[in-house]
């Protein structure tokens, strides 16, 4: 009789321990639904979306996106590079060595995005700074500087032109020169969901000029004459 009840408080106590177990790996349904991303309810939920899924920016270990989060330049060289899916690099003196985004800003600079910017990876950038790396990204895929220093537009700001673009969200605020603005604004900070709706507008459209680009060389290769008549 001993011998029994000694077996059964044995399996009582390992029922115990397993169940005490499983409760530690899997938390109560309850616990599990109160982590929340905390961009389910934002304006631009799409954008980041889209960005994260691209591999164009990123969610933090706690699965967070901290959307009103100040960007930093470096956040946006790597945004922009990450857009354009570069993948050579060249040196950028006294770069900071150990700075998660070296290879980055050598990609950058072989792409020529970094022209006449001054290089600081942790300055959180106003508007404007954003503005003239989007425009300096983008000179080799819609000639955006050429474009920004022509007659009609170089007295334009940065700002003007992103916004023009739809490259950039408008905003309150004011130009360069300090006159208020409803639309243009050069001194505030850009956000991270502000971000991801850039890199993302300007990803569909670098896919949208390569794709045309390749139907261009199809139709150029295809181009025959035959008897003084051009056919296709």
């Amino acid at each position: 009789m001993k011998r029994i009840h000694f077996f059964l408080s044995s399996v009582n106590a390992a029922i115990f321990t397993v169940g005490s177990l499983f409760a530690t790996v899997h938390p109560p349904i309850a616990q599990a639904q109160t982590v929340q991303k905390d961009y389910v309810n934002h304006p631009e939920k799409a954008n980041i979306e889209y960005a994260v899924k691209n591999r164009l920016m990123w969610l933090y270990p706690d699965g967070n996106f901290r959307p009103e989060q100040p960007i930093t330049q470096a956040d946006v060289v790597a945004g922009l590079v990450n857009v354009k899916g570069l993948t050579v690099g060249t040196p950028v003196q006294g770069f900071p060595a150990n700075h998660w985004a070296k290879v980055y800003y050598e990609r950058a600079n072989k792409d020529g995005m970094l022209n006449g910017v001054v290089i600081s990876p942790n300055k959180v950038l106003t508007r404007e700074e954003v503005a003239k790396l989007l425009v300096n990204a983008w000179q080799n895929v819609r000639a955006s500087v050429t474009q920004k220093n022509s007659e009609f537009r170089k007295n334009d700001s940065y700002v003007q032109f992103v916004v023009g673009s739809r490259q950039m969200r408008p905003k309150a605020g004011k130009f360069p020169n300090g006159v208020a603005t409803s639309l243009y604004d050069s001194f505030g900070s850009l956000t991270r969901a502000e971000l991801a709706y850039t890199l993302s507008f300007m990803k569909k459209d670098f896919m949208e000029v390569r794709e045309a680009e390749v139907i261009a060389d199809k139709m150029h290769n295809s181009i025959k004459i035959s008897g003084g008549y051009i056919t296709v």
